[in-house]
């Protein structure tokens, strides 16, 4: 079992590090549900080193240096503190894809009921008491859907689009996510605190199940019906955002989040390799470990004009290294 714990810089964009733990669980009193474990820093990742005299715990993927007072400090500041967990809704992307094939098919026939409108989406924007939050966002753009809205009707190309967002969106809330809004043929989905850290790891398995399910659940049954398969691009970012009313109450008025980290999910989401999942620098320094591995960083070129606030230097962007 993993936790962890974060730090952060103040800059223009807060900048988080996360740090993670393993467990030793110690003693488990089931009638008073407490557990009392040690945590120690996943050694897959750290290594204490000594500098100076001093003793530091040296991050090997940021390449950071952690003073032992910092991390003492830390173990004291979380005693007390409450421990979020938000595991996925589904055990198995793979099963859960398949069990939506017959579902998708019976979409794509015209055969699916007449559809209800809701929002949960302003309805959890609306209930929050701030007008600031972290989030996770999730931008995902279907690849090819252009050249489908060319090659079959108009009424079949709604169809498929419809099929497509549908089984796109129930995926997003069963990683606590919300959809925010859809581009035509795609999607903006937002992971919000409290758990900042946990939601890093919600969306990027999110995101990674989004693409099996184009690739494995949408893609088969559309070749089977006669055709096109599709494909996606995804982009993540993390960061504050605010949370604000737009609109007019006698057209339309709904809660949006409005910052940078919107529009930098999007653009990473753009530069993304067709079929892949790019991802911004901060949330790749808030994974897990595990997912950590499976990054690597991208050339973004010279026309990439993003700046780390902290840094100055080019904002670094990072995909997912698919076997």
């Amino acid at each position: 079992m993993d936790s962890s714990a974060d730090s952060s810089k103040s800059a223009e964009r807060q900048v988080r590090f996360r740090i993670d733990f393993v467990f030793e669980v110690r003693s488990l009193d089931d009638e008073k549900r407490i557990v009392t474990f040690l945590a120690k820093p996943n050694p897959r990742r750290y290594e204490w080193r000594s500098e100076g005299g001093k003793n530091y715990l040296y991050d090997k993927f940021d390449k950071l240096l952690f003073p032992e007072d910092i991390i003492a400090r830390l173990a004291e500041d979380s005693i007390g503190q409450p421990i979020y967990y938000q595991p996925p809704k589904i055990g198995d992307a793979a099963e859960y894809v398949q069990s939506r094939r017959p579902m998708i098919l019976s979409f794509l026939k015209g055969e699916q009921s007449p559809p209800t409108f809701a929002d949960p989406s302003d309805e959890f924007l609306g209930s929050l008491e701030t007008d600031k939050l972290e989030f996770v966002i999730l931008s995902l753009d279907l690849v090819g859907s252009t050249k489908l809205a060319t090659t079959v009707p108009a009424s079949e190309y709604s169809r498929l689009i419809q099929t497509a967002l549908f089984e796109i969106s129930d995926v997003v809330p069963l990683f606590h996510g919300h959809v925010l809004k859809y581009t035509g043929d795609g999607i903006i989905a937002y992971f919000p605190a409290p758990s900042f850290i946990t939601k890093n790891d919600l969306a990027l398995d999110c995101a990674l199940t989004l693409r099996r399910l184009v690739q494995d659940g949408l893609n088969p049954v559309l070749v089977e019906t006669g055709h096109e398969p599709i494909n996606v691009r995804i982009g993540l970012d993390s960061g504050e955002a605010a949370v604000v009313a737009i609109g007019s109450p006698t057209t339309k008025q709904h809660k949006d989040i409005i910052g940078a980290v919107i529009s930098l999910a999007c653009k990473i989401q753009s530069h993304a390799p067709v079929g892949g999942i790019a991802l911004g620098d901060v949330t790749v320094r808030n994974l897990h470990t595990g997912w950590r591995t499976i990054c690597c960083e991208m050339d973004m070129g010279q026309g990439w004009k993003y700046a780390d606030p902290e840094t100055g230097e080019p904002y670094r962007v990072h995909r997912i290294q698919f076997t």
